[in-house]
């Protein structure tokens, strides 16, 4: 049987093209970014491989697919595929759970860092005037330090959303000695306890936290779930880190509350408008860091084997016949060995 697979997120890149050496497999590859456009240069894909959190796979353009098994989704997130309508169509959709797990936990936790320890605001002062800061030059730094600077190990960390990625960063914290309290409703309290995270309910995690790290997924649920009122719950001497999704804040909400003093400030891996629009208030403040979407960067996520080919071997265990590994719509398992499986 021969097979079409479609990359539709990218060109002139290393797909993992020679895994598909012993099938009798075809790939295209294209860049393809609206509903209509997927439908025109997909439609007779086997397997589907694109950028879930990039793409609109609707259920127009699922519907579109009559002989797709597989949607293997580049990195982790999926909130842009209507999996409803791609389990009704038998159609199995795949994340890569393992992909930059370090990179990500580790920039939370530089943005963390930079944010409590005024590094641009004292890199700064530095810079433009000079200033030194030796001891007793205690006043040149709390003019520059507010709120004050407070020592990393006697501070409690918050993290919302505990996979993969929010586990690591809350492992990072706890080396550093930090109080590590965490927020997520699908992962059991005792699951959480046996990694040195304290359970906690949401309104606790932003009352306590003097750090709040946001690492969940974008769902109907968590968009717009950190607005004005959960602001105000927060110490004033907070900061917030954001490695996710810019959905999950209120981003208006946000700058009021910047404004208002309600929080310290912010890190700001992603925005709702990506890029940021060049009139938008965050760009202003003085203790904001924002870094673009760049925290899954790394010499080693951005090569092949590590990013364009786990989708890649994905595929291929579907065109094969077999159940991928990293399913986000289980549900749909049995009627998709029904209809795709390998028959002994």
């Amino acid at each position: 049987m021969s097979f079409k697979v479609v990359n539709t997120f990218a060109t002139g890149l290393d797909f993992g093209e020679s895994l598909l050496k012993p099938l009798d497999a075809t790939l295209v590859t294209g860049v393809w970014r609206t509903e209509d456009e997927l439908i025109s240069n997909a439609a007779d894909a086997d397997a589907l491989l694109g950028s879930a959190p990039l793409q609109p796979f609707t259920r127009r353009v699922l519907g579109s697919l009559p002989k797709c098994r597989i949607l293997a989704s580049l990195g982790l997130a999926y909130d842009r595929v209507d999996l409803e309508a791609a389990t009704e169509y038998g159609i199995v959709v795949t994340n890569t759970p393992d992909y930059c797990l370090d990179e990500v936990s580790d920039h939370a936790v530089a943005l963390m860092l930079a944010l409590g320890r005024k590094l641009l605001q004292l890199d700064k002062a530095v810079k433009e005037r000079q200033v030194l800061f030796v001891p007793p030059n205690r006043k040149a730094v709390e003019d520059i330090a507010q709120p004050p600077v407070f020592r990393i190990r006697d501070q409690t960390v918050g993290v919302i959303g505990l996979g993969s990625i929010g586990t690591a960063t809350a492992l990072k914290c706890r080396g550093l000695g930090m109080k590590v309290i965490g927020y997520d409703p699908y992962i059991l309290g005792a699951v959480l306890a046996s990694r040195g995270i304290e359970p906690v309910d949401l309104d606790t995690l932003l009352k306590d936290s003097d750090v709040v790290v946001v690492h969940a997924l974008v769902t109907a649920e968590t968009r717009g779930m950190l607005g004005y009122q959960q602001f105000k719950k927060m110490k004033p001497s907070c900061y917030l880190v954001n490695a996710a999704r810019g959905d999950i804040l209120d981003q208006e909400a946000l700058v009021r509350a910047l404004q208002e003093g309600l929080i310290a400030g912010a890190g700001l891996d992603v925005t709702v408008d990506e890029p940021i629009s060049a009139d938008n208030p965050l760009l202003k403040m003085s203790n904001v860091i924002l870094t673009g979407h760049s925290a899954w960067y790394s010499a080693v996520a951005d090569s092949g084997p590590e990013f364009w080919h786990k989708p890649m071997s994905q595929a291929i265990m579907a065109l094969k016949g077999e159940w991928p590994r990293y399913p986000v719509n289980p549900q749909v398992k049995v009627r998709w060995l029904e209809k795709w499986g390998k028959r002994s």
